[in-house]
């Protein structure tokens, strides 16, 4: 199951791209629209709430009983995170969880790319502008809950750590404190021409990180995810 970044959607190009590629590999997916993006109604709360997102479409997904895997990239991190952080304590058909270009702390950095995402998502005229152009419609107030790094430690599923050494928005050392702070069986790839997000250089970083999952997991090669 992939769950897609801020300004993303199921139709985006990347996701597409990674969709075909896990096909490929020999596993089901299933992709959908976050709060406030694309066809889904509501507002984003940059990644929070979207738990609940993720959290019903892991239903979706395990209708039939299949175990599923998790890939979460940007805001889609958080997202993912959360959800595992929330289920932590009880069952789930989660087996594990892939996390693509995603912070550990609430930090950005003190750069332009940095400054635009505050501007987009704490003012006014940025959630007008993401709406009319980036077709993000964003919650005037959001909250921030535990960060990333913190949910981790409570999470003993295996999780896979993806991280572009060109992101200029998330750190790659943020991708080193995710790795650390896992509870459980972790893996981390730096992926050298890769910048924030998902591009062409990650797509078979990711399938790498969902085949380790299922090796460690010990889990039937067949799944949604």
């Amino acid at each position: 199951m992939i769950v897609h970044g801020f300004s993303a959607h199921s139709d985006d190009t990347h996701i597409r791209q990674l969709s075909d590629h896990v096909l490929a590999a020999g596993y089901d997916v299933l992709t959908y629209d976050s709060r406030g993006h694309g066809r889904s109604t509501g507002q984003c709360s940059m990644g929070m709430r979207e738990r609940l997102d993720v959290a019903a479409a892991v239903t979706a997904a395990a209708h039939d009983g299949a175990p599923v895997l998790l890939t979460g990239i940007s805001m889609g991190v958080i997202a993912v995170t959360s959800y595992l952080d929330s289920t932590a304590q009880a069952r789930s058909p989660v087996v594990g969880a892939a996390i693509v270009s995603g912070p550990a702390q609430w930090i950005l950095p003190t750069n332009p790319m940095g400054l635009a995402m505050v501007l987009l998502t704490r003012t006014r005229p940025g959630r007008l502008v993401a709406a009319r152009c980036l077709g993000v419609r964003i919650a005037p107030r959001w909250d921030l809950g535990p960060s990333p790094e913190e949910s981790l430690t409570r999470v003993r599923l295996p999780v896979a750590v993806v991280h572009g050494a060109r992101d200029r928005l998330i750190a790659p050392r943020q991708s080193e404190r995710l790795h650390a702070s896992a509870a459980g069986p972790s893996r981390l790839e730096i992926v050298e021409s890769m910048g924030h997000g998902l591009d062409d250089h990650g797509l078979e970083s990711v399938v790498r990180s969902l085949r380790w999952i299922v090796e460690t997991g010990d889990v039937s090669r067949r799944r949604s995810c």
